[in-house]
């Protein structure tokens, strides 16, 4: 036996004892006070008013107040260091306690009911949740630190009441909120991103990011630590269910295991679950090419079928000005498009949303398919490289033809619902500077003269 089993069992033993001993009243030898009696004078307050105690900055909380809250995480299989994660009730927001009390789960079991002392801990956020602990001054600003081992045992005690485990919240990739930041939540359809190039949890000794991936685009981060029980483990195939403790902010979160059964992948991959596929009802909408403002340039794409299409292996193709060989081409693999719904495509994300006040649904880079100067030729590829949709002729160079729209824009009239491999003008209604070939003389300023996101059509 290890000198760390030894240290385990013999903590579990005397915390055992210790909350039968002070969870029996009739013990009148007790010297800690008993947790199973009613205190009145504590003021125990609901974690949802901790938020109110909050002053945008780590700050003392200077209050007689108390939680009580359930244990949702266990460093027993090593994934979890110096953190404690609480939380109320199945679905509510949770509570990180910044702790460097060793072995926590032999102290506070997962599923167990602690009281917490808050009077004179530090309360801050680390990303979108809330956190306690220690004042550390760096370069004249207070952060948090964790609360040394001593202290916590003075600040954190066993409550009375069965351990009973918290209920991870089930819910989809793209309906996370950040007041669910630091709570237990369930992940479904989501499997190892296929261009991930570690094959195990972690490497060595290392805080590693695992990429994860759901069918339709969504994205975030598994976090798995290099000193885990289970950092050498070969990470699964297929897909499935992630449960675990949710870090960061939007845009930027994170899934941190409790241990290596929180990752239960029962379900054939993406690729297997939605073959690729093939429809004429993507059609390229919109090209916009604003007189006054070129960072203010996209494309965007519309779905006029009545079911979803997944657009992985379809590309964007650009043929500049009058090659008859392709340029830049955007892949559109992970993306989805719900009936009526648009793509909006854009290569300057900052000007693109300054301009129009919302954000691009994907960002490119430049001199490709969503960064025309409109005399270039763009076609919409399925995933068998056959032509859905083009816009234009490529070979020919759009100036003063029926397909130039520079300084203006090219938008599909409202009744087309099915794409053409094969350019027809009347589709369209074509704006540009020069009016040739039954174009319109009408150069367009941004963003009153463009409409990204909102085909006539669309819902």
């Amino acid at each position: 036996m290890t000198l760390r089993t030894s240290s385990i069992s013999l903590l579990t033993l005397v915390v055992a004892l210790h909350f039968l001993w002070n969870c029996n009243p009739a013990s009148e030898e007790a010297q800690i006070p008993d947790p199973c009696e009613t205190v009145d004078s504590l003021e125990i307050i609901p974690l949802d008013s901790l938020l109110s105690l909050y002053r945008g900055s780590a700050s003392a909380i200077d209050r007689p107040y108390f939680l009580e809250l359930r244990v949702v995480s266990s460093d027993l299989p090593g994934n979890i260091f110096g953190a404690l994660y609480l939380q109320e009730k199945p679905g509510g927001p949770g509570l990180l306690v910044k702790t460097d009390l060793l072995d926590t789960h032999a102290y506070f079991p997962e599923g167990s009911l602690v009281r917490l002392d808050l009077q004179g801990l530090f309360l801050d956020k680390e990303g979108s949740g809330l956190a306690l602990g220690s004042p550390r001054e760096v370069f004249g600003n207070i952060t948090l630190d964790r609360i040394p081992a001593a202290v916590t045992l003075e600040r954190l005690s066993l409550a009375c009441g069965a351990a009973e485990m918290i209920s991870p919240l089930p819910i989809p990739l793209d309906s996370l909120k950040a007041i669910q930041v630091h709570s237990l939540v369930a992940l479904k359809g989501l499997e190892i991103d296929p261009e991930n190039t570690i094959p195990t949890y972690a490497e060595y000794q290392q805080e590693t990011l695992i990429p994860l991936v759901d069918c339709f685009g969504g994205k975030l981060n598994l976090v798995n630590s290099g000193y885990s029980d289970f950092y050498q483990d070969t990470l699964p195939a297929g897909n499935g269910t992630v449960t675990g403790i949710l870090r960061g902010s939007p845009g930027e979160y994170q899934i941190l295991l409790r241990d290596a059964e929180d990752l239960e992948f029962d379900q054939p991959d993406c690729n297997t679950q939605y073959p690729p596929m093939q429809s004429d009802r993507i059609l390229i909408s919109e090209i916009a090419d604003p007189e006054n403002d070129a960072g203010a340039r996209f494309i965007e794409l519309y779905n006029s079928d009545a079911t979803p299409v997944r657009l992985d292996a379809w590309k964007l193709v650009r043929f500049t000005n009058g090659n008859d060989t392709p340029g830049g081409m955007v892949p559109l693999d992970g993306l989805r498009l719900l009936p009526g719904e648009t793509l909006v495509i854009a290569a300057r994300g900052d000007n693109f949303s300054a301009v129009y006040g919302i954000m691009a649904d994907l960002l490119v880079r430049t001199n490709g398919p969503a960064d025309s100067n409109g005399d270039d030729n763009i076609v919409l590829l399925d995933p068998f490289d056959q032509v859905v949709d083009v816009f234009g002729i490529p070979g020919e160079d759009g100036s003063g033809t029926a397909h130039e729209f520079e300084d203006g824009r090219a938008l599909r009239r409202a009744e087309i619902e099915t794409a053409s491999p094969v350019f027809l003008p009347e589709q369209w209604i074509i704006s540009n500077d020069t009016g040739a070939a039954g174009t319109l003389l009408q150069p367009g300023q941004a963003p009153e003269d463009y409409t990204p996101g909102k085909h006539p059509d669309s819902n």
